[in-house]
């Protein structure tokens, strides 16, 4: 009886949101069993571009961490803001959400390329002021995509 209830739970949560925190509770569980490493895993432009690894394109996205309660409070802030966007702003309007879903990928994966590609040495990569610099670049960076996003599809609040 508490199965049917589960499931009748989970069956109710939104069809984008349903498919990803279960992506990323799987990616964790197989990495926790130790099927797969999260070396597999990591976002690594040399490997996508000259090895052609492109399945790391996506499951840098869904993978958290090792369990514990760290991982526990991302699921549950995932699943929360997921189902409440796609329950309120893209209501109706799953293919927006997923196409926001994949520019908001696109654009930090397209960020995180970018730091990568400058030439520099191993001293200046770890340097605190250089990632400081570059951290602070991207945030702002990010920003404006979102701001510019925000400006050209904006969001009806009067329905």
């Amino acid at each position: 009886m508490a199965y049917q209830s589960l499931r009748l739970e989970y069956l109710q949560i939104p069809p984008v949101s349903r498919a990803y925190t279960t992506a990323c509770v799987l990616t964790t569980a197989a990495v926790q069993l130790e099927l797969i490493t999260p070396f597999q895993l990591y976002f690594n432009p040399e490997l996508i571009f000259k090895h052609f690894q492109i399945w790391r394109l996506i499951t840098n996205f869904l993978f958290f961490g090792p369990v514990g309660f760290n991982f526990l409070f991302n699921m549950i802030f995932l699943y929360r803001y997921c189902r409440m966007l796609e329950e309120g702003s893209f209501r109706g309007r799953t293919a927006d959400f997923v196409f926001m879903f994949l520019f908001g990928g696109f654009l930090m994966t397209r960020t995180l390329c970018g730091s990568f590609s400058k030439p520099r040495g191993w001293t200046g990569c770890f340097s605190t002021v250089s990632k400081s610099e570059e951290l602070l670049t991207q945030v702002l960076q990010l920003d404006t995509y979102i701001f510019s996003w925000k400006m050209y599809f904006p969001i009806n609040l009067v329905e």
